[in-house]
């Protein structure tokens, strides 16, 4: 029982086939961002936007003219603290928020970054 209590409120980076999930389990809720690598095309928009510096940008590499890998980001569970800007950022919808099972977007319903709102709509 003490192994859980050390990990309530902690972020945990979960890998699930094409999807990373981040997840912070709390006493009365459940955050969780997830992004779905298969619509994720690595603009990077995200990574460039995020306030906290969580999200890792990774470019293409090439060999030649070729691209041997494409872009991706990647999320560092440390930094995060599950905002959501980069959801409200993602052109693709690539990324989404859910509290409690159910898609929200914090930083949009509390009008915290109103730019990032005028970004999406």
């Amino acid at each position: 029982m003490t192994w859980s209590l050390r990990r309530r409120g902690r972020i945990i980076k979960r890998e699930e086939e094409n999807r990373t999930i981040m997840e912070r389990r709390l006493l009365v809720k459940q955050y969780e961002l997830l992004l779905d690598r298969d619509i994720c095309i690595g603009c990077g928009i995200c990574a460039d936007n995020c306030p906290k510096e969580a999200i890792i940008y990774s470019p293409a590499e090439f060999r030649g003219i070729r691209a041997v890998t494409r872009p991706s980001i990647d999320f560092d569970p440390e930094r995060c603290v599950l905002c959501g800007e980069c959801v409200s950022l993602c052109p693709m919808h690539a990324l989404q928020m859910r509290i409690e099972r159910e898609e929200r977007v914090p930083v949009i319903e509390m009008n915290v970054f109103p730019l990032a709102t005028r970004k999406r709509w």
